[in-house]
């Protein structure tokens, strides 16, 4: 799509050793589909070697048995490659997929070297881990924590994505959200219906909403659901369920951060969270 239609240039996407390919696919496809530049970002966080240097730390070896002091040789010659195997799938990916792309290996404590890196017209793409302890994990934290930091837009993407294909949906409280902006430019590149769940009926209007996106065409459903949905996640999903998206877009604030994140593994599809002011030129 012609990048004028929106503000994004570039997909950072998150890198660790664990990342599956089809989350790469994933990327490499969103990527192309609004003409982004892809970068791979491998993020070592120093902050497991300088653990690693007290002389207190421990690591649990279960085939050499209990608790061993960590070595850092083995622990930086593990990193090293892993960093180099994702690289050459990253690449062949993105090669595939025709978009211009990057690879990066970043070193230092995450929650200072991603905000640093990220810019405001960047889409970060943050990869739930599949285990439910190492979603709650503080190196998972320290990755959401670091993403809500920057400037960017943030994508969380669940482990299991379970659509493709469907619908994208904006999830609004008032006529000039940014989530509508968006999620409009993204439903037309990639030929979808485009869905606005209003959680504020009192604020917008259908009418203006319609013309505002009127390059939508007439593929627009605006649904009202009203200020429960806000505060209660069963009253949530329960409006989400009819609607079988495969994208979910929202604004910063809309809900507090762990409600957000938690968005993506309830319904199984990516959620992008824009920032709240509206996106300069989202819609041609």
């Amino acid at each position: 799509m012609p990048r004028e239609q929106h503000t994004f240039k570039r997909l950072v996407l998150g890198l660790q050793p664990s990342v599956p390919d089809r989350v790469m696919r994933l990327a490499a496809a969103l990527a192309e589909l609004l003409d982004l530049d892809l970068l791979g970002l491998f993020l070592e966080d120093t902050s497991l070697h300088d653990l690693a240097r007290y002389p207190f730390a421990r690591e649990l070896q279960p085939i050499n048995g209990g608790w061993h002091a960590i070595d850092v040789e083995r622990l930086s010659a593990n990193i090293e490659n892993a960093a180099r195997t994702i690289e050459k799938v990253f690449s062949d990916i993105a090669k595939r997929a025709a978009t211009r792309h990057q690879f990066e290996i970043v070193r230092g404590p995450v929650t200072v070297t991603l905000p640093s890196i990220s810019r405001s017209s960047d889409i970060v793409m943050i990869i739930e881990p599949t285990s439910a302890t190492d979603r709650a994990g503080q190196q998972f934290m320290w990755l959401i924590e670091a993403a809500f930091r920057s400037d960017a837009a943030v994508m969380i993407v669940p482990p299991r994505i379970a659509r493709i294909s469907g619908p994208v949906l904006a999830i609004a409280a008032r006529p000039d959200d940014s989530s509508i902006d968006a999620a409009a430019a993204i439903a037309r590149a990639a030929k979808e219906c485009l869905v606005i769940l209003d959680v504020d009926s009192t604020r917008i209007n259908d009418d203006a909403i319609r013309k505002r996106v009127a390059a939508a065409g007439d593929r627009i459903r605006h649904v009202v659901v009203g200020h429960r949905a806000r505060s209660d996640p069963l009253a949530l999903g329960r409006a989400l369920q009819q609607f079988q998206e495969r994208l979910v877009v929202l604004s910063r604030g809309i809900f507090d951060d762990r409600r957000t994140a938690a968005l993506a593994s309830i319904r199984n599809v990516p959620v992008l969270i824009v920032e709240p002011e509206p996106l300069r030129a989202a819609l041609s």
